[in-house]
């Protein structure tokens, strides 16, 4: 994606920052609108959209190896540090959504990924974000360092990283 681009340009209204675009890994996940999730104008709660996310940021996860089973059987937490969602449009009952998490390519000891939420009809982008976590040990300090683990799991990933 070019910095001209429609994608770059809410990046920049929404202040994001993120310079020259990244390699990335990404996971698409499927999440129809449950009757739950709405009110009474069958328009989802913006909170559930936290949930949303954090289904694909799981997918993610699972399919390369860095979920939260993971972090803790390396004894090496990830808590999510910083959080934003941007709402464009609303989700309603009859939506089936399809959320995008794509996981950048960093060489500091952190996860950063970007989101974006779209109702699976039409593909109308309905929100997108970006998540932090940062890793620490068991007792909550901060690393500064990737974890030898992630350095595997970064070497695992060499030929499979998508260039913007």
């Amino acid at each position: 994606m070019n910095e001209t681009s429609p994608a770059a340009s809410r990046r920049r209204i929404a202040g994001f920052t993120r310079p020259a675009p990244q390699p990335y890994l990404e996971e698409t996940c499927v999440i129809p609108i449950r009757f739950h999730e709405v009110d009474s104008m069958l328009v989802v709660w913006h909170g559930h959209y936290v949930t949303y996310i954090e289904e694909a940021r799981r997918a993610l996860g699972r399919r390369y190896g860095v979920d939260y089973t993971t972090f803790f059987a390396h004894n090496t937490p990830a808590p999510v540090a910083q959080l934003r969602l941007d709402y464009l449009a609303p989700a309603r009952l009859a939506d089936t959504l399809t959320v995008t998490a794509r996981l950048f390519k960093s060489e500091a000891a952190k996860l950063e990924f970007e989101y974006e939420i779209r109702r699976q009809e039409d593909r109308t982008l309905l929100a997108f974000g970006a998540s932090l976590q940062v890793f620490t040990n068991l007792q909550g300090e901060l690393l500064l360092t990737l974890p030898p683990f992630m350095v595997e799991r970064y070497r695992a990933w060499e030929n499979q990283w998508i260039e913007p």
